[in-house]
C-alpha cells in the first residue's frame, strides 16, 4: 500500500524533486514487499518440506509418503499457494520494471503495486468489519473453522493425533504439475504489464509514447501465457485421461480467451505503430486481457464451475473479494478510457482494404469473436446465477437453468473451425500487404507460387492421409478441408515470405516464424482431431451389461478387458497384460502392457514394446480409479494407453470347486460356456508359469477350447515330477471365460489322464484398458516450439531496438 500511494504521488506531483522523492520511497516499499513475499514462499515451503502438519495448508496438501519431487506441486495445489506464486511473479516483474521502464516507471509501478495489494489480500486471512479477507496459508489446523468444537483441539498434545497429512490430489502427483503451474502463473502475472503501460499512457496523457515500451512486454506475456496453456495441454495429454490434449473444459477456456484478446491487441498495436490506426482498439484489448484473467480466476476459484469443470477449486469464501479485485481494475481503466476517448489520437481517414492495418484489425475482430463465443458458453453457470439473483428467471418463466452443451467438442468446434480457417488465411496473406496501401497485383504476384504449392500440398495430404472426417456430416468435412488448406497455406506462405521479403534473414523474421508455428499448431490440431482412432475395440462385447455403471461416460465398446498373460487382438497389435508392480512408498500400481505386431503371413514378430500405464485409488476416500496414461512415441504417431478399470481387491473367497474328468486324446469336456477337446499330450510343455529344471519329467495337456460364441482358445496345463518323487501341476486358465484347468495325474493303466476343471465366480486377474492412435501429434508440439521461438526472436529485436533509441 505504501508503494502504491508513493508511486501515485510521484505521478501526480508536478515538482521534479518531489517526484523523485516519492518514487524513491515507492521503490523501497516495493522491494520490501517483494522480499516479504519471497519470505512467505520460503516459510511455507519449509513447513511443507518438514511436514509441519499443525498448519492446515500443510496437512491438507501433503503427506509423509509424498515424494520430495512433488512438494512444489503441493505448494501451489491450493488457492493460498497459487496466489502466493502469482504474487512472486508480479514482484519479479516489478523489480524488472523499476530498472527498465524509465519515465513510465511510476505509473506502471502504481498499477503493479495495487495489484500486489489485491493479491496480498487473498492470503492475509483476517476479519475486517466482520468480513473475512483472504485465507491464511499459515492457519493452524486446530483453529480451522471445521475443527472447532472437536475434543482433540483443546488438548495440549493434539499433534499426537495428527499422524499424517491428507495428501496431495492424485491427479497433481505428476512432474507436469511441478513445471506447468509456474509457467502458467507467470503468463497470468505478465498480462498486467501491457495493461499497466496502456493505463499509464492514458493516465499521463502520453497516448503514443507508451507503445514502444509496451510492445516487448506484450510479446513476452503472450509467449508465456501461450506456453503455459500448451504445457497444460501436454499435461492433459500425457498425464490425464481426457483422450487428448484439449476438451474445451471451462478452466482451459478461461486461460485461452485472454490469450486470444492479448494476441489481438499485439496486432492492433503493430497497426498503430506503423500507421496511427487502431489505438483505441489497442487500449481495449490490453485492458480486457488482464480483466479476463481476473474473470477466469473468479470462475476457477469461486466454486461456480464445480459442476462443469474438473479443474475448479472449491469456494473459500473469496468470491466477493475476487469481484472487488476485478472492479478495482475495470472501473478506472474503462472509465478513464471513456473520459479521455476524444483525446486519444485517431485518424479519421478510412483505411484502404489493400492495407495491412485494415486486415490486422479484421483479424483482431475475428479473435474477439472467438473469445466472445468461448466466454459466453463457459459463463453459463454465471448466467444462471445472475438470472436467479436478479429475478429474471421468474420474469421469463424459466423452469430450468440454462444447460451447458451436451457435446462440448461439437459445440465449440462448429464455430471455432471457421474462425481458425479465417485466421489461417489471414496469417498467410496479410504480411504480403504493405501498410497504408498496396499496389494492385503486387500481393497476387508474390502469393501466386505459395498458393499453388499450398493447394497441391493440401490435396496430397488429404489424399494420402485419407482425411474423411464426417462425424458431424458432409458440411463439416468441407470445413475440415478448408482448415487443412488454411493451415498449410499459413506455413508455406510464411516460409516464402522469409525468403522473398526478408531475403532469408531469420534474425528479423520473428513474426513469420511465430506465424509458421501457428500454422503448424492448426495443422496438428486438424490432423490429430480428424484422424484420432480408438483401437481398443471390444468386439467380444465382454463389457456390455453395465460394466462401468449407468453414470459412467465410458463407452464399453471402446475398452478392452485384458486377462493376465492372454494376448488380445487390438488393431494391428496383439496386446498382453503381463502383470503389475508396486514400489515402496509409491501408492501407484504400475501395469505392464506388452504390444506385439506380427507379419500376417508368417506370424513373425516385427515390432514389440511395453507400456507402463499406472493407476491408484483415490486417497480422499472415494473408491475411484485415478489413472495415468503411457504412450509409445513414433515420429508420425503416438499410441496412447490408459487403464479404465481394475478388479476391486477384497477378501472375498472363491467358492467354486474343481471337478475331475478322466479323459484321453480326442475326448471332450463341457462347461457352461462351451467345451474343450484334449488334442494331445506334449512332452515339452510351454506354460508361462512353468519353468523347467534339469531332471524334470514333464508333460502338458494341449487343449482346444470352443465357446458358444464361436470363439477359440488354447490351454496347456502341465503335470511334472521333480527330484524323482515330488509330483506337481501347473494349471492354465482362459481368463475371459474364468475357466481354470489343472492336470492332476496320469492314469497309465487306462491310457487316460485326470483333468480338474473349475469355472471361477471371482475372476479378478485382469485390467480394462483404452487405447488411441494419435497420428502426427508431433506436428502440434513442433508448432508450439516454433511459435515460442518466433516470439523470442521478436522480443529480442524489439528490446534491441528500444535500447538503441
Amino acid at each position: 500500500m505504501v508503494a502504491t500511494v508513493s508511486f501515485v504521488a510521484s505521478v501526480q506531483n508536478k515538482d521534479i524533486a518531489s517526484q523523485t522523492s516519492w518514487k524513491k520511497l515507492g521503490r523501497w516499499a516495493f522491494v520490501i514487499q517483494a522480499a516479504s513475499v519471497f519470505a512467505v514462499f520460503t516459510c511455507l515451503y519449509f513447513a511443507l518440506y518438514n511436514h509441519y502438519f499443525e498448519y492446515k495448508y500443510v496437512w491438507r496438501n501433503s503427506s509423509r509418503s509424498l515424494p520430495v519431487s512433488y512438494l512444489l506441486s503441493s505448494f501451489w495445489a491450493d488457492q493460498e499457494g497459487s496466489f502466493t506464486l502469482w504474487s512472486i511473479w508480479q514482484s519479479i516483474l516489478g523489480l524488472v520494471v523499476m530498472r527498465t521502464a524509465k519515465k513510465f516507471e511510476a505509473p506502471v509501478m502504481a498499477v503493479l503495486s495495487l495489484a500486489q495489494v489485491c493479491l496480498s489480500s487473498m492470503i492475509i486471512g483476517i476479519f475486517i468489519l466482520g468480513y473475512k479477507v483472504g485465507s491464511n496459508p499459515f492457519l493452524l489446523l486446530r483453529f480451522a473453522e471445521e475443527n472447532q468444537g472437536l475434543p482433540w483441539v483443546a488438548r495440549p498434545d493434539y499433534l499426537t493425533f495428527v499422524k499424517d497429512g491428507n495428501g496431495l490430489n492424485l491427479s497433481l502427483q505428476n512432474y507436469w504439475m511441478v513445471i506447468h503451474p509456474p509457467i502458467l502463473f507467470l503468463g497470468f502475472a505478465s498480462t498486467i504489464m501491457p495493461f499497466a503501460f496502456a493505463f499509464a499512457g492514458l493516465w499521463t496523457r502520453e497516448y503514443k509514447e507508451w507503445i514502444k515500451a509496451a510492445l516487448p512486454w506484450s510479446l513476452f506475456s503472450a509467449m508465456m501465457l501461450g506456453t503455459g496453456i500448451m504445457m497444460g495441454a501436454a499435461w492433459a495429454y500425457e498425464s490425464l485421461t481426457f483422450g487428448g490434449y484439449w476438451t474445451w473444459d471451462p478452466v482451459e477456456n478461461g486461460s485461452l480467451v485472454p490469450w486470444l484478446t492479448l494476441v489481438a491487441g499485439i496486432h492492433t498495436l503493430l497497426a498503430f505503430r506503423a500507421t496511427g490506426q487502431a489505438l483505441k482498439a489497442t487500449f481495449f484489448f490490453f485492458f480486457i486481457s488482464f480483466i479476463l484473467i481476473l474473470y477466469s480466476t473468479f470462475l476457477t476459484r469461486s466454486g461456480i464451475l464445480g459442476d462443469t469443470s474438473v479443474h475448479s477449486f472449491t469456494d473459500l469464501g473469496m468470491s466477493g473479494q475476487l469481484l472487488v479485485y476485478m472492479a478495482i481494475f475495470v472501473i478506472p481503466a474503462f472509465g478513464l478510457m471513456f473520459i479521455r476517448r476524444k483525446d486519444i489520437p485517431t485518424i479519421v481517414k478510412e483505411e484502404s482494404t489493400y492495407s495491412r492495418e485494415f486486415w490486422l484489425f479484421i483479424g483482431a475482430l475475428i479473435l474477439l469473436v472467438a473469445a466472445i463465443q468461448i466466454s459466453f458458453t463457459t459463463s453459463i453457470p454465471v448466467w444462471n446465477t445472475l438470472l436467479k439473483l436478479t429475478g429474471l428467471k421468474k420474469v421469463f418463466n424459466m423452469d430450468h437453468d440454462i444447460a451447458p452443451p451436451s457435446d462440448p467438442l461439437f459445440h465449440y468446434n462448429k464455430i471455432q473451425i471457421w474462425i481458425a480457417i479465417v485466421l489461417g488465411l489471414l496469417t498467410a496473406m496479410v504480411q504480403y500487404l504493405k501498410y497504408k496501401d498496396t499496389p494492385r497485383g503486387e500481393m497476387t504476384k508474390k502469393l501466386a507460387i505459395p498458393t499453388i504449392i499450398s493447394l497441391v500440398a493440401t490435396g496430397l495430404i488429404g489424399w494420402l492421409g485419407h482425411i474423411t472426417y464426417d462425424t458431424y456430416g458432409a458440411g463439416f468435412l468441407v470445413a475440415i478441408y478448408l482448415m487443412l488448406f488454411a493451415s498449410v497455406y499459413a506455413v508455406i506462405a510464411n516460409v516464402s515470405y522469409i525468403f522473398i521479403v526478408h531475403k532469408g534473414k531469420l534474425r528479423v523474421a520473428g513474426a513469420s516464424v511465430a506465424h509458421i508455428g501457428f500454422g503448424l499448431v492448426l495443422l496438428g490440431i486438424l490432423i490429430t482431431s480428424s484422424k484420432k482412432e480408438v483401437i481398443s475395440i471390444d468386439r467380444m462385447k465382454m463389457l456390455d451389461g453395465g460394466f462401468f455403471g449407468k453414470d459412467s461416460k465410458e463407452n464399453p465398446r471402446e475398452n478392452l478387458m485384458l486377462p493376465t498373460h492372454f494376448p488380445v487382438q487390438m488393431g494391428d497389435y496383439h496386446v498382453t497384460y503381463a502383470g503389475d508392480s508396486t514400489a515402496e512408498g509409491d501408492a501407484k500400481t504400475y501395469y505392464l502392457v506388452r504390444y506385439e505386431r506380427r507379419e500376417p503371413s508368417s506370424g513373425k514378430v516385427i515390432e514389440s514394446f511395453t507400456l507402463h500405464p499406472d493407476a491408484f485409488l483415490s486417497n480422499r476416500g472415494e473408491q475411484a480409479l485415478t489413472p495415468n496414461p503411457d504412450s509409445k512415441h513414433y515420429l508420425t504417431k503416438d499410441i496412447f494407453t490408459y487403464i479404465t478399470a481394475v478388479p476391486i481387491k477384497d477378501d472375498a473367497s472363491d467358492t467354486a470347486q474343481y471337478t475331475s474328468h478322466e479323459i484321453q486324446p480326442g475326448d471332450s469336456v463341457f462347461f457352461s460356456n462351451g467345451f474343450f477337446i484334449l488334442e494331445s499330450l506334449v512332452p515339452q510343455p510351454a506354460n508361462h508359469n512353468y519353468v523347467a529344471e534339469k531332471g524334470d519329467l514333464a508333460v502338458g495337456a494341449r487343449l482346444k477350447v470352443y465357446t458358444k460364441n464361436n470363439e477359440q482358445y488354447t490351454m496347456e496345463p502341465v503335470y511334472y515330477i521333480r527330484d524323482s518323487s515330488y509330483q506337481y501341476n501347473v494349471p492354465d486358465t482362459v481368463s475371459p471365460l474364468s475357466l481354470y484347468v489343472r492336470f492332476n495325474k496320469i492314469l497309465p493303466k487306462d491310457n487316460k489322464i485326470e483333468l480338474q476343471v473349475k469355472e471361477s465366480a471371482t475372476f479378478k486377474d485382469y485390467i480394462v484398458m483404452k487405447a488411441f492412435v494419435f497420428p502426427f501429434i508431433n506436428v502440434l508440439w513442433i508448432g508450439v516450439l516454433v511459435m515460442i521461438a518466433g516470439f523470442l526472436m521478436s522480443i529480442y529485436q524489439k528490446v534491441k531496438a528500444l535500447r538503441k533509441k
